[in-house]
């Protein structure tokens, strides 16, 4: 977590995520649909590495994302610890339908050996639950993975849309707010107890409303 100070107030929380995992599993499309909520069926493998950020506001905190999206090819693989320094945020994608692109996950984390993983929020990210009919890993054979490494889990699907927002803008966001209060962000006490405050609220919203599906909701 990188962040810039100017008398003593904090102006800018910058956030870096890395998407990585197998080729055409979906690692643009997710990004794409993401920040600019589009989606392109013509395939274009990422070549290295792309980047791209986003501004968005966690209790009146500007925060940075910093989107890096890397190449899936396994020649690539070698340059993976390149890109991933200094990453606050990864997300482990494969995909529904294609067993390998899920058994190569472990492959992928072992890959990461220039990070304290410790201080990373994990993601493990099914994409194109649209092709459920054609499901290969079972949803709950994920969950008790990402449960075992204690990673966030959800499917979603860059096509539709679905699961998206409830990655980056209710799971990841969260973690983040975690991080601003264990790390204590050099914050005041009144400013930690604001945030715990907010974080405590939002979880109760959440309890209340879990039988309620998220509608789309700005940024």
């Amino acid at each position: 977590m990188n962040r810039k100070e100017k008398n003593d107030e904090i102006e800018e929380i910058k956030y870096k995520l890395i998407v990585i995992g197998d080729e055409n599993v979906g690692k643009t499309a997710i990004l794409n649909r993401f920040k600019n909520n589009q989606f392109s069926a013509i395939y274009e493998p990422t070549v290295g590495l792309d980047f791209q950020s986003i501004p968005i506001v966690i209790d009146d905190q500007s925060v940075t994302l910093l989107l890096y999206d890397t190449a899936g090819q396994e020649k690539f693989r070698s340059l993976i610890p390149l890109y991933t320094n200094e990453a606050n945020i990864i997300l482990l994608i494969y995909d529904i339908s294609n067993t390998e692109s899920f058994n190569n996950i472990d492959l992928w984390y072992d890959s990461l050996n220039n990070i304290n993983k410790d201080e990373v929020i994990f993601a493990l990210v099914g994409n194109k639950s649209d092709l459920d009919y054609n499901r290969k890993v079972k949803k709950e054979e994920a969950e008790k993975y990402a449960k075992e490494h204690n990673y966030i889990f959800q499917e979603v699907s860059a096509l539709t849309g679905e699961g998206i927002q409830e990655l980056f803008l209710n799971k990841l966001i969260d973690q983040i707010r975690t991080q601003f209060i264990q790390r204590g962000k050099n914050l005041t006490d009144q400013e930690e107890e604001k945030l715990k405050i907010n974080l405590n609220s939002q979880k109760k919203k959440k309890e209340e409303n879990k039988d309620n599906k998220c509608c789309r909701c700005s940024i």
